[in-house]
């Protein structure tokens, strides 16, 4: 009887034992588990930024070759006197006011920025290229008709950049709505939402 005692007690400390022992154990991999998936939402929105910025930059490339085209196309109304001195230098002085107003990941987020943008950069290409189109010298300038599709082709490829920018600065938003109390590594001016152009609703 007395042995069988002993065996019970023995048996119930080594079983607490046990229990403690898979608790402590517990508790660890739950710590590291939590700092593993900190450390990979911060991977994560590290990628987003690097994404990000790809996209813009590959957005604000096209914007540059598309002004840089109208610059030189200017420069060919000019030197086939194409065009009215006056009128040339009337679309060179809108050339340069869209340069001042072109649009940055910070004035995005004012829809009437974009809206003057879009507005002013359509009216001056429709304008430049219908002064080109209709001109024989211009047509028969290989370097001048180079110009003009890189125009048009450039103006088509940036609604396709902004989609693009669009659909992973809505996923960087999404991310950070709703892993923002997980980011305290991240500084917090990093953390906010970014502004999109909204092309799909346009």
């Amino acid at each position: 009887m007395e042995i069988s005692i002993r065996n019970t007690f023995v048996f119930t400390l080594l079983a607490g034992s046990t229990l403690l022992l898979s608790c402590g154990r517990t508790a660890t991999s739950s710590e590291k588990t939590h700092f593993t998936h900190a450390d990979s939402l911060t991977e994560t929105f590290l990628t987003f930024q690097d994404t990000l910025l790809h996209s813009w930059n590959l957005l604000a490339k096209d914007e540059h070759e598309k002004l840089d085209a109208l610059e030189k196309a200017l420069h060919g109304l000019i030197r086939l006197s194409a065009a009215e001195p006056t009128q040339i230098a009337s679309l060179h002085n809108r050339l340069d006011q869209l340069k001042q107003i072109h649009i940055t990941q910070k004035s995005l987020s004012n829809p009437y920025v974009v809206e003057e943008y879009d507005f002013a950069s359509s009216s001056l290409i429709s304008e430049v290229l219908s002064l080109m189109e209709t001109n024989t010298k211009i047509l028969s300038d290989h370097e001048l008709v180079d110009l003009m599709d890189k125009i048009k082709l450039t103006d088509q490829q940036i609604e396709i950049f902004r989609i693009s920018y669009d659909s992973i600065a809505s996923e960087f938003n999404s991310f950070i709505e709703k892993n923002k109390p997980y980011l305290k590594d991240v500084d917090h001016n990093n953390l906010e939402k970014r502004p999109i152009f909204n092309v799909a609703n346009k």
